[in-house]
């Protein structure tokens, strides 16, 4: 890759020049969403490139030479701060190839753990969002990304994958494509039904009420049991993974009572792709829908949620709080 530096800087003869030209080819970062945020490029809790390591790896630290690695680290230096806790992909200069079209890229990660990769979905949009081209990248080979650090990393883009050849003065934009959250329920939707308002005051519930990660257990918690949209309710979740592997949960079962212990509602949420990472929480909001209560005029504020065990099948006690285990 040494080429292509020498040939995009070659000419400068300051650092202002081509501080101007990173800023001419850098490209708005995209985040691969394993801080739990919604919207991570909004969030203004930002780590300076300068915290970060740069590890060159691979064919970049094989084919740079010190002073190509001395630019490369200040070429990192310059760039926007990433979120905190999140790792993104940023692009800090694209060309032509014979062979396709080539991007080359930062891998930063500002969490507190290595992150490896299997596999990478990444695609090229152009400024309408029109899809040229699509392609995962096998990443076994490229390792992990250490915690705080960054690692450079390049794309290659073969002209045969294209579903069209861009215009010559068409940009192109690298673009993460997230695999979709596809879950099936037997009942009501599967899809998170929380705010980024209410998923922040409901992390802060579970600080309050001291549910931590249990080191060794898996636990699940019904936090909370509030009206929704259209007549629906809707039940807030924790799960907490205590395991040092991945947890994904397949089934969640929920049931609502009345004061007098008369069941309300009975909701079984049939589940994929729902993963906690080891040593990790995440918080969910699961839709009632209105056709699920089998009582008509039910005070929702007299009501308890709760989330049985399906191992044990035990029936679990608690205001708005009650404990299961979901494998």
């Amino acid at each position: 890759m040494s080429w292509l530096l020498e040939n995009w800087f070659g000419g400068k003869e300051s650092l202002d020049q081509v501080r101007e030209e990173i800023s001419g080819y850098v490209q708005k970062e995209v985040y691969l969403g394993v801080s739990g945020l919604e919207n991570p490029e909004q969030s203004a809790n930002r780590v300076a490139p300068q915290e970060l390591f740069l590890a060159l790896h691979g064919p970049w630290g094989k084919k740079l030479d010190e002073n190509e690695a001395a630019f490369l680290q200040f070429v990192h230096d310059e760039l926007p701060p990433v979120v905190r806790d999140e790792v993104g992909i940023i692009s800090f200069f694209a060309t032509s190839t014979r062979e396709g079209y080539l991007v080359l890229t930062f891998i930063r990660n500002a969490g507190k753990r290595d992150i490896a990769f299997y596999k990478l979905p990444l695609s090229l949009v152009n400024e309408k969002g029109e899809v040229l081209a699509k392609k995962s990248f096998d990443m076994l080979k490229f390792g992990s990304v250490g915690d705080r650090s960054s690692r450079a990393a390049d794309f290659l883009f073969r002209w045969e994958e294209f579903r069209r050849l861009p215009e010559p003065d068409e940009k192109l934009f690298l673009h993460f494509d997230a695999p979709l959250k596809k879950r099936t329920t037997t009942v009501a939707g599967p899809e998170d039904t929380l705010t980024a308002a209410e998923l922040e005051h409901y992390k802060k519930l579970a600080v309050d009420q001291r549910l931590e990660v249990v080191p060794g257990e898996v636990k699940l918690d019904a936090l909370d049991l509030l009206p929704a949209d259209d007549g629906a309710w809707k039940v807030v979740a924790l799960f907490r993974n205590g395991l040092n592997n991945r947890v994904e949960f397949t089934d969640v079962p929920i049931q609502i009572r009345d004061q007098q212990g008369k069941e309300v509602a009975v909701v079984r949420f049939g589940l994929k792709n729902l993963r906690v990472d080891p040593n990790s929480s995440l918080i969910w909001g699961f839709r009632i829908p209105p056709e699920s209560v089998k009582k008509s005029r039910v005070d929702l504020s007299e009501c308890t949620a709760y989330i049985a065990d399906p191992e044990s099948k035990k029936s679990l006690r608690g205001k708005r709080r009650s404990r299961g285990m979901v494998q």
